[in-house]
């Protein structure tokens, strides 16, 4: 077998190497930032195990070129596989070292062997790839590979892989298209490599390559949802719109990322609306990515109105605005009372619908085109934004006749120049309908506070210094 490392690996197939992982070596790095894992040069710091194949070997035993330890994370990657070869993708993996004794080993590994779960690559015809299969242990499949993805792989050119592992979540796509969501208790950690497959004797040889290796760290707190105490379940199943309505001519899913597009001829803001049911109490958590320029909106009480046009949704949005520091995070109700707080500002709307400004945040600037955590916490008529952690607005409403204290969960599209905007980790915490409303005497409106100046009246605020 011959490995060359330029741009990308070439791993080149004589008589019988069954099996060539590679592992990703980096530290925990916040989620934002990605590893790449070649530098282009040189494989320093890899460590064979698991079979005594050097890299013109035959006939040797699995062999593994292993480093790292990873718990949640994302990973991309292109392939380009030979039709007649098989190969994978290894996660949370582990190493049965040579003196361990598989008569010790209650799963009975073979020592100096590698062991885990492998998002497979192998032909169209297989009809296999993204399905994930439990090497060197269960030796079995861990799930059903997605109807929709049993020919999104190519034989001929390159193929990109996305698998994101999160909690006890496993998820992959392959072009783009959703191959494998399911979920498996037996790994919390282990290291990530790439398999070559072995081939009979006498065939050969065959070619896989990978470029564009890359991985992020994510976040605990990035865990499977479902599985986790403290209530969060998912919004978006990351593979389909089946779960949302409304303008699905501008949105799609992108590699698992629920993703809006306006190429500047909208006429009127249009949303998709979830499907489920009205919300009343909550707190929702999502990453958001928007393009300069973006706008968009997370609508939340919201009302879908027909009559006022294709796909309207009226109510409250945190607004996801790229330009403007004092819009991004803000509170704006869509087809009301219009802004009701600027980013930055604390506010009281008083019994008549007058939003007053009692106390500022610190404005804070978010670069467009990266991701963001958003976050919206709506107990009673109190609500909340952050961006990061960050709070972005604080406001009581107290105006019966205008507020809404219950209504759908919607996302935006905004008229204007060409957009993108992108949503992942859509997750939500329903809370007790009971929550008690904040009563103006309970509000007073301090005597210094200043009304909120209206849209179009307003002038763009600048980031305050950090």
């Amino acid at each position: 077998m011959t490995f060359n490392l330029k741009r990308f690996v070439v791993l080149g197939l004589a008589c019988l190497v069954q099996a060539t992982y590679i592992d990703l070596s980096h530290s925990a790095e916040p989620e934002t930032s990605w590893i790449e894992l070649f530098d282009g040069k040189s494989l320093d710091g890899w460590v064979v195990r698991g079979g005594t194949a050097t890299y013109t070997a035959e006939g040797s035993p699995n062999t593994f070129l292993c480093k790292g330890d990873h718990g949640d994370f994302e990973l991309e990657l292109e392939v380009q596989c030979d039709p007649k070869l098989n190969s994978g993708i290894q996660v949370r993996s582990h190493y049965q070292p040579k003196d361990g004794a598989s008569s010790a080993d209650p799963r009975g590994h073979r020592p100096n062997s590698v062991f885990g779960p492998q998002c497979e690559i192998a032909s169209q015809q297989t009809q296999t790839a993204g399905r994930f299969y439990d090497e060197g242990r269960r030796n079995r499949w861990l799930n059903e590979l997605d109807s929709g993805a049993a020919l999104a792989f190519k034989d001929q050119g390159w193929n990109k892989y996305r698998i994101v592992v999160q909690g006890n979540r496993y998820r992959s796509w392959v072009n783009g298209v959703a191959a494998s969501d399911f979920r498996d208790d037996e790994d919390k950690r282990g290291f990530v490599g790439l398999q070559v497959h072995g081939i009979p004797k006498g065939e050969g040889p065959y070619q896989v390559r990978w470029r564009n290796v890359r991985l992020r760290e994510l976040a605990s707190s990035s865990a499977d949802v479902s599985n986790r105490e403290d209530g969060f379940t998912p919004v978006f199943n990351g593979r389909d719109l089946s779960e949302w309505r409304g303008s699905t001519q501008d949105w799609s899913v992108e590699d698992g990322i629920l993703t809006g597009r306006a190429d500047g001829t909208l006429k009127q803001n249009r949303f998709i609306t979830w499907n489920g049911e009205v919300l009343r109490n909550f707190e929702l958590r999502v990453k958001v990515k928007v393009s300069p320029g973006g706008n968009s909106g997370l609508q939340y009480r919201g009302t879908e109105r027909p009559d006022l046009g294709e796909s309207v949704v009226t109510g409250y949005q945190c607004d996801v605005v790229a330009k403007r520091p004092d819009y991004n995070g803000m509170l704006y109700e869509e087809r009301g009372r219009r802004i009701l707080a600027h980013t930055s500002e604390r506010v009281i709307v008083d019994e008549k619908g007058q939003p007053w400004v009692v106390g500022t945040f610190p404005l804070k600037a978010f670069q467009p085109g990266e991701w963001h955590d958003y976050r919206v916490l709506v107990e009673g008529n109190h609500h909340r934004h952050w961006i990061d952690e960050h709070p972005t607005i604080d406001l009581i409403d107290l105006d019966e006749k205008g507020r809404k204290l219950e209504g759908v969960l919607a996302v935006q599209v905004h008229v204007g120049p060409p957009m993108t905007i992108q949503y992942r980790d859509f997750n939500l915490k329903r809370l007790p309908d009971s929550l008690p409303l904040i009563l103006p005497k309970d509000a007073p409106i301090p005597p210094d506070a200043v009304k909120v100046v209206p849209q179009g009246k307003d002038k763009a605020k600048a980031p305050d210094a950090t």
